[in-house]
């Protein structure tokens, strides 16, 4: 990485961005239009993805290389890690750029804004850590790191003015981008598929590490699910070619070629609003899952090392998002140890045969979704300009 994050020349603010994940490439990518729509000449750098790429931002390294999650399997790439994180402080440490934006992935962004903030740059933090669900004590590394913080849910905008860190509620882009009311039938023409055939959407993670963790989880669920409807079909939204090859890998192995799975790059959203219920590995997809209005099963493994940590921090009784911003179990929750194939598909199931159950969960998230509708990226973008304009730092 020995490339500049800015090419010379150039008249707009430069701002750097970085993204560890699909969904904070979502997020950024969104920003990025937003932002240039106000700033034409705003240029973007730092470590993006596919859609932020194509919204402008150029990428001194593959996003991917930051997509791991859980305590071991950081560990196990922390030398990598590490040495990105490095070498873009020092970029950003010489180039000085008007903003330094971090998506997300707090573990690594928060370091690289604090040494940002450290050296009289303004910083961001887009997407709170849920230091509502664990670890509250990151407030004081989240303040010390970051000039402004953008919050994606309400409740979180009264734990920021306790702590007394500049923040701003702007709601999530993903409630935009979402119809109140998704039309299946022209999303299953648009795919291709039958208007009246069954079908669910397995969505296993977007990393690696979660891949390895719940590939083979996802298709013994599906050989159950075909059991009981050998008409069923499987729509699987996958990332990257690496977690593609991944599943398809342990679909030979576990002999299921005969499944009638249809693997995607990308298209989670269209494949979610097309199925009749969705399998989901927890985290921003349970999100989409729910602005998707369709029955949902949230499920997640991790090392046990990780669980056992995570397990004695937890402060809430959830981790779905469906269920944080309910307040209370909307959705089930299949994890770690409750996460087989059994448990998945007879609450997959469930879903599928008990109609009014799956009705009124469907109203239950389009109350969700109108309450986090509010033009997040739109917002957002307001508060950089006012940042870069000296007026909100």
């Amino acid at each position: 990485m020995s490339e500049k994050l800015f090419a010379p020349g150039g008249q707009g603010p430069r701002l750097a961005i970085v993204a560890g994940e699909a969904s904070g490439d979502l997020l950024g990518a969104d920003l990025i239009r937003a932002v240039k729509a106000r700033l034409p000449e705003a240029r973007f750098a730092g470590i993006a993805g596919p859609k932020m790429k194509a919204a402008g931002a150029h990428s001194l390294v593959p996003m991917e290389k930051l997509a791991v999650r859980g305590y071991l399997e950081v560990l196990k790439h922390l030398p990598e890690l590490l040495g990105i994180r490095r070498k873009l402080k020092r970029a950003i440490r010489e180039e000085r750029p008007d903003l330094v934006i971090g998506i997300d992935a707090p573990d690594f962004n928060l370091g690289l804004e604090r040494a940002a903030r450290e050296a009289g740059m303004t910083t961001m933090h887009y997407v709170s850590p849920s230091v509502w669900a664990w670890r509250m004590e990151r407030l004081k590394k989240i303040g010390r790191a970051a000039s402004h913080v953008l919050l994606l849910f309400p409740f979180e905008a009264a734990i920021y003015r306790d702590a007394r860190i500049a923040a701003t509620y702007v709601g999530h882009p993903l409630a935009d981008q979402f119809p109140l009311a998704p039309d299946r039938d022209a999303i299953r023409e648009l795919l291709d598929l039958p208007k009246a055939g069954l079908v669910f959407a397995l969505l296993p993670g977007s990393r690696v590490s979660e891949l390895e963790m719940h590939a083979e989880l996802f298709v013994e669920t599906a050989k159950k699910l075909h059991e009981r409807y050998p008409e069923a079909r499987f729509l699987v939204p996958l990332v990257t070619r690496e977690t593609r090859k991944l599943f398809e890998e342990t679909i030979w192995r576990l002999d299921a070629g005969e499944l009638p799975f249809r693997l995607m790059f990308g298209h989670a959203h269209e494949a979610m609003m097309a199925a009749d219920a969705i399998l989901v590995a927890s985290g921003t997809a349970a999100l989409e899952a729910m602005l998707a209005k369709r029955p949902t099963v949230v499920t997640y493994r991790i090392s046990r090392l990780t669980y056992w940590i995570v397990k004695r921090k937890l402060k809430i009784p959830y981790v779905s998002l469906p269920n944080v911003l309910a307040g209370e179990k909307v959705v089930p929750e299949l994890l770690q140890h409750d996460a087989t194939p059994d448990k998945l598909s007879s609450q997959l199931i469930e879903f599928i045969e008990n109609k009014e159950a799956s009705a009124a969960l469907a109203a239950r998230f389009t109350e969700l979704h109108e309450s986090l509708r509010c033009g997040g990226a739109e917002r957002a973008a307001d508060v950089i300009v006012q940042l870069l304009q000296g007026r909100g730092a």
